[in-house]
């Protein structure tokens, strides 16, 4: 019996590739079941581990700028394959984790962070930067990593800007002879989990700076910004599904570099095997922190999901909490599993208890599947 285990990270408890461990150890002990282990992101926090599982490379540690300029340099991460691919997350340098709570600013945090990562990366060879784009406490549409990468903005009396987003609309011009042959020979993979325009009421400001600590007045603000640089990379990346992601990081680097733009969840599970692993599977098993209907609007789970029923393979989910109402079967699950309803908040977030009440139930489902499939 052949069993997928396929599990997102639960956040603030345990990564992906821990719950599938500890799941598939808990397995080996089981006559007749051989278990697989598919890592799974969807362009969020956690997409560069993810993204860099079993492949060959090595982790370079940089200091970049924080989100807000007042705070202090951050030490950044990030992975590059022997191939010359380098996989980055903005959450790395610029993301809203790195903010204390009472300090969150999205008219004045940059991505400029992350445009450092993505220039050290080039300067050590890479041709290829994967970017995941969750996570992020900005709404600059990019101007950070476009500064970092040779862009200069400037406004109608032709001076420069700060890459912030309460410098959108004031862009008047943008000058692209700084940016280096090497960026320009670079190609920009863009993963998101997230399907929003760059703006209108589900645009980034609406839906993501008030999290970030924009006031309403500020969401406006910020919104007339990126209806203003959609002015400046045309309707057609403006209106893409996604180009909201981050703040609107698609919007400039779509319009200025050599980018695609990809659903996080389907590249990423391509990427880690996830079509290999699921044929000749009898059963596959996913999770994440909590059910909900967004687990089926291109999160990892969702994406899982998808795949599996395509392939004709029943899928169970085993998470943290059900959200009340959320239909499994209509999801296209053949169970839910919820292993921290009503637990205290401090135990149901422990991190080894997470992955021990994770694994049994593991273990119970396929225990079930196995006896139903001899008897």
């Amino acid at each position: 019996m052949k069993v997928v285990l396929a599990f997102d990270k639960f956040k603030g408890s345990a990564t992906s590739q821990q719950l599938n461990g500890a799941a598939q150890d808990l397995l080996c002990g089981l006559d007749g079941v051989r278990a697989v282990c598919v890592p799974v992101a969807d362009g969020g926090d956690g997409t560069t581990v993810v993204l860099a599982e079993g492949r060959q490379g090595q982790w370079v540690d940089m200091m970049a700028v924080a989100p807000l300029m007042q705070l202090p340099p951050v030490n950044a991460r990030y992975f590059l394959c022997d191939d010359g691919t380098a996989l980055i997350e903005v959450a790395a340098a610029s993301g809203l984790a790195l903010v204390p709570d009472g300090a969150r600013d999205v008219m004045r945090a940059t991505t400029l962070g992350t445009g450092l990562m993505m220039r050290d990366a080039m300067e050590r060879g890479s041709r290829h930067i994967v970017l995941g784009l969750g996570g992020s406490a900005t709404c600059d549409a990019a101007m950070g990593i476009m500064c970092a990468l040779g862009t200069e903005f400037l406004d109608a009396d032709g001076h420069h800007l700060y890459p912030c987003g309460e410098s959108l609309e004031k862009i008047a011009r943008i000058e692209t002879f700084g940016i280096p042959q090497s960026v320009r020979d670079c190609r920009f993979t863009l993963v998101t989990d997230v399907d929003n325009p760059l703006c209108g009421e589900r645009g980034s400001a609406y839906v993501y700076a008030p999290q970030k600590g924009a006031s309403p007045a500020q969401v406006g603000q910020l919104d007339r910004g990126l209806a203003h640089v959609a002015t400046l990379v045309g309707k057609e990346i403006a209106d893409r599904a996604g180009c909201g992601a981050a703040g609107g990081i698609p919007a400039l680097m779509m319009h200025l570099l050599d980018c695609e733009l990809l659903p996080g969840g389907p590249y990423i599970l391509e990427q880690n095997g996830m079509n290999e692993a699921l044929d000749g599977a009898d059963l596959v098993i996913t999770g994440e922190g909590r059910l909900d209907d967004q687990t089926l609007m291109g999160k990892g789970p969702g994406c899982v999901i998808a795949m599996a029923r395509e392939c004709g393979v029943p899928v169970a989910a085993v998470c943290g909490t059900i959200a009340p109402g959320f239909d499994g079967k209509a999801a296209g699950l053949e169970v839910a599993v919820a292993v921290s309803d009503g637990l205290p908040l401090d135990e149901a977030m422990d991190h080894d208890g997470t992955l021990m009440r994770v694994a049994m139930a593991v273990k119970q489902l396929v225990n079930t599947l196995k006896s139903d499939k001899e008897s």
